[in-house]
């Protein structure tokens, strides 16, 4: 029984001849890993970048890299928007060398990196087993995190600082055994801006009952202002990188930005790029999309921190 349904008589189609039309990838692109060793002699930043071939992401990384060198020669603003996971995988120290190497002129992050950088810079270790403490009664729980926390919070508010200077002042001024670990004592030390963006609820120094939710509110908004001026400065050709963060930074950033225009700044080739596990909606809409459309350029990078962030890292201190 033939079928009931019509086909399409592909006979009376029109084939066209290949040098006719345009092609979006051209052999000059690809990478020969043999050939790569002879731009040594060219540099080092040109050896590494001749690794990726010059297609989607490998062109946006090389792009986003050589964009990041010049945004430093001209000082323009180079914000990080950080998440707490980056810490978490062992990545705290290139994001220090990067303070140092001036590729970040300001730093965001969230409540949870300020548990992180805390237990790291104090104690070496973080990172609790969720599964193996919750049915005891005793994921969050730990006294010395809440304390040093607070202790930070206590600092920030009679010294008059945000939250995230606070934080770095508190573990700077301490006889922490680990604090060349801590981002926040590295901005400190660095005058970086470093501001935490508080969500209440979040963070396990919210459970115990010595914390103060009246402090933590007017210290985060505090951050919340440097972040705002800070952003403005980035609407003047700078860089903003979103890593990590999925929810809480691309919402603060998005406010920071619309305080901006409400104040009648315009921005002007702005930088953005994102660098997560997944792709992630609202970073792709609050900072890549949304905030700076015919006015910059954009990459998205998808790819586990601890591989990426090294990867990162290498392109932009090889020496260029």
């Amino acid at each position: 029984m033939p079928s009931k349904y019509e086909e399409e008589d592909l006979s009376r189609t029109k084939s066209i001849s290949i040098n006719s039309r345009k092609s979006k990838v051209r052999l000059d692109q690809f990478v020969d890993p043999e050939n790569i060793q002879s731009n040594r002699s060219e540099g080092q930043f040109e050896y590494l970048s001749a690794m990726f071939p010059d297609v989607l992401a490998g062109a946006s990384l090389k792009r986003l890299a050589e964009t990041m060198h010049r945004a430093k020669e001209e000082k323009r603003e180079i914000l990080w928007c950080l998440g707490a996971h980056v810490l978490k995988c062992g990545l705290s120290l290139y994001v220090n060398s990067l303070l140092d190497k001036g590729f970040i002129t300001a730093v965001a992050t969230t409540g949870s990196a300020t548990i992180h950088d805390l237990e790291i810079a104090f104690f070496g270790e973080t990172s609790e087993d969720v599964s193996e403490e919750l049915p005891k009664g005793r994921f969050g729980m730990s006294k010395e995190t809440a304390d040093h926390f607070n202790s930070a919070c206590k600092l920030a508010e009679d010294e008059g600082l945000g939250l995230g200077e606070g934080v770095g002042r508190y573990i700077e001024a301490s006889d922490a055994p680990h604090k060349r670990y801590s981002l926040f004592t590295s901005a400190y030390g660095h005058s970086v801006p470093a501001t935490v963006h508080l969500a209440f609820g979040t963070d396990i120094t919210h459970q115990h009952p010595s914390f103060s939710a009246a402090a933590a509110g007017e210290l985060t908004m505090k951050d919340f202002r440097i972040f705002t001026r800070v952003v403005g400065k980035l609407f003047d050709n700078g860089v903003v990188i979103v890593f990590g963060s999925a929810v809480v930074l691309p919402e603060v950033f998005l406010k920071a930005v619309a305080v901006n225009y409400n104040l009648d700044r315009k921005p002007e080739g702005v930088t953005a790029a994102s660098f997560d596990m997944l792709p992630q909606y609202r970073v792709r809409e609050n900072v890549l999309t949304r905030p700076f459309q015919g006015c910059g350029a954009s990459h998205a990078f998808t790819g586990h921190h601890e591989i990426m962030m090294p990867l990162l890292y290498t392109l932009l201190t090889s020496g260029k």
